[in-house]
């Protein structure tokens, strides 16, 4: 039961990540048409910053930015149920026991950490320092050889982030 708990939960937050990372990137708004002169134009309509902007599409790229928002609605309708979902599991998951409840915790924190690029990886171990040293925090050696092994993509940060907290005294289970 826990392993089917847990399973489910790890899909589900990786399909909410996936979405929420491709909505970036599609566009927003709809496309209207306007006829000129007995010929019809494209425009993309959308706000920003309250204001309705309207950009002339090529006719080349009508398909496309169709294609984009029917995918943005798509995914814009599938994200709540989503979240309604993972909110399930954890009210379950609360219901079934500590354990479980802290290892979809940990879950939900690691999500989306091994798909960081290189960069993002480098920037997030920087910052990471650098708020050891304003703590005045020195990281073991372990830990530190762990993040290493993480930045490189050989190992998972799912399991550096369980072994750094059992080292630590916290731990998953109870």
């Amino acid at each position: 039961m826990d392993y089917m708990v847990l399973s489910e939960y790890k899909n589900l937050l990786e399909r909410k990540l996936k979405l929420e990372t491709e909505l970036q990137s599609l566009v927003r708004g709809y496309i209207s048409k306007k006829t000129i002169k007995g010929n019809t134009y494209c425009y993309l309509q959308n706000r920003a910053d309250g204001k309705l902007t309207s950009q002339y599409l090529k006719n080349e790229d009508v398909g496309t930015v169709t294609e984009q928002i029917a995918r943005r609605k798509q995914y814009e309708a599938e994200l709540p149920k989503l979240k309604a979902r993972l909110s399930e599991l954890e009210q379950a998951a609360e219901l079934l026991g500590k354990n479980i409840s802290r290892q979809l915790m940990l879950l939900k924190l690691s999500t989306g950490m091994d798909s960081l690029t290189a960069d993002q990886k480098k920037q997030s171990t920087s910052f990471a320092s650098a708020m050891n040293a304003v703590e005045g925090i020195s990281v073991s050696e372990q830990t530190a050889q762990d993040i290493a092994a993480w930045q490189n993509g050989s190992k998972p940060f799912l399991s550096i982030f369980e072994a750094t907290l059992k080292r630590y005294g916290f731990s998953a289970e109870v």
